[in-house]
């Protein structure tokens, strides 16, 4: 096939189809799907907002003329071609999004456009419903040229991905499991390793003295730029003179005290704050220091001071930095207060082809020895692809050459999909070079102001075509 002149009605379809796929963005990214775990519910087992979203993709989907599936609420897809056996190739994008925090310049729900038009600001555009509606835009170009590939395309709108992607196990049991899927939730040309992820709940003994609430973090992946805590019975005067040896501290007066927030250091590392103190560090190590608590809270804010800035695992005893996507490292994102007892959130990323049962041995030993109780325990296995295979060598052939970039290089980091898939790999959709707006303070994934980029998404579907095109005749 002549790729330069398929890449060029590509480029013309896609563009004659602009406003419309702005409008389709916008549209999803309307609704504020944050997956709440409501398996109670069969109506909708990941809360009322994600079954609000997976309607709206599967009606849009319908709208375009893709048969539809809906795999009891869990998730749905979109599904191009009639292979009789429903062989088909898969991409998996996430319709669930973290909550939207604070700090956007606009509301997060009503999507805006650039002036330029090269940027559409809302909750969810980058991470990850711009990639799903590119997808489905993908196989529209195959349906409308009548482009009949032997496998089924099937875009899978997953709606659980961002805290713990039990979506894709439900997939799975009501569904025949594609024989190779993308997953576009990562950069370009390829991820072929992503460390595997624990998350674990630990929760204090009930508070029995002053310290009456605690909050940090968007989410178990996502941090804050700010946290804050409740202590009864404290003057402001007081608080702030034991408070005045630490920086970016401040005080208020509430109806029972105080309210302690403190804020973040600046890094330019997003996933990599070593040197720095996150909220929820600086959170800890502020109430640990202050003298002011009293009751049973000094000897868990003693060890959450420890630990919550220790990004490597070296404290804890877990400390690794095999190949090929060391090391190891941890995120102390989010703290709670329920019924008077302090939840701690770990989230810990472990390298591809690290022990793996030595790390989950070291992490519950620490937890074990902490003056914590372990709720619960989750691990996500790591991803690895050997770029030997032959699926990897091609996939990163089609990105070089259709995005111009020969040089781009595979990656090794990410937490998506491709690790709970047979046969699956994280392909785009972020383009290199991406232009950040506002450096890595805001504006990317999990952060305010959160933007994707339109001229690089439209450029995606020539990827994206290729792609489908050169893996179903490969399989």
């Amino acid at each position: 096939m002549d790729w330069k002149k398929l890449y060029d009605d590509v480029d013309q379809w896609a563009a004659d189809h602009r406003q419309e796929f702005i409008d389709d963005i916008s549209e999803v990214c309307r609704i504020r799907s944050v997956s709440i775990m409501n398996k109670q519910d069969p109506e909708k087992p990941f809360g009322a907002a994600c079954r609000q979203m997976l309607d709206k993709a599967l009606e849009m989907s319908s709208r375009y003329g893709f048969e539809t599936r809906n795999y009891d609420n869990f998730c749905g897809s979109a599904v191009y071609g009639s292979n009789p056996d429903n062989d088909s190739i898969g991409i998996f994008s996430h319709m669930d999004i973290v909550p939207e925090g604070e700090g956007w310049t606009h509301d997060p729900f009503d999507p805006i456009l650039s002036e330029d038009g090269k940027y559409l600001f809302a909750r969810g555009t980058a991470d990850n419903k711009s990639c799903g509606i590119m997808a489905m835009y993908a196989m529209r170009y195959l349906k409308e040229h009548d482009i009949k590939l032997k496998n089924n395309v099937m875009l899978v709108f997953g709606m659980n991905e961002e805290i713990g992607m039990n979506d894709i196990p439900e997939f799975l049991a009501r569904e025949k499991c594609p024989k190779f899927s993308l997953v576009p939730d990562a950069k370009y040309p390829i991820t072929y390793a992503e460390k595997g992820i624990t998350k674990s709940v630990l929760k204090s003994p009930k508070m029995t003295g002053n310290l009456k609430d605690m909050w940090s973090g968007l989410a178990v992946n996502a941090g804050s730029p700010i946290a804050w805590a409740v202590l009864e019975g404290v003057s402001v005067k007081d608080a702030e003179k034991a408070l005045e040896k630490f920086e970016k501290t401040s005080v208020e007066e509430v109806e029972c005290g105080v309210k302690i927030t403190v804020e973040k250091d600046e890094n330019k590392v997003i996933r990599d704050p070593i040197g720095t103190w996150t909220a929820t560090a600086r959170l800890c190590k502020v109430l640990a220091g202050s003298g002011l608590l009293t009751g049973n809270a000094q000897e868990v804010l003693d060890w959450m001071a420890d630990v919550s800035d220790d990004y490597r695992g070296e404290k804890i005893g877990i400390a690794c930095n095999d190949e090929p996507n060391g090391p190891l490292r941890c995120s102390f994102n989010m703290i709670r207060m329920e019924e008077g007892r302090i939840c701690f959130y770990p989230d810990i990323r472990y390298p591809s082809l690290a022990d793996q049962n030595k790390v989950l041995s070291g992490i519950k030993a620490a937890w074990a020895a902490s003056p914590m109780e372990l709720e619960s325990f989750s691990n996500l296995d790591p991803f690895y692809i050997s770029l030997d295979n032959p699926f990897a060598q091609k996939l990163i052939e089609v990105a070089r050459d259709a995005l111009e970039q020969p040089d781009i290089e595979p990656l090794k980091d990410g937490g998506t999909y491709a690790r709970r898939l047979p046969n699956a790999v994280p392909y785009g959709a972020t383009v290199p070079g991406r232009v950040r707006l506002f450096g890595f303070a805001k504006g990317g994934a999990h952060q305010a102001d959160e933007y994707c980029d339109i001229p690089n998404l439209l450029l995606n579907m020539r990827v994206y075509v290729r792609a489908l095109i050169e893996l179903d005749q490969m399989l």
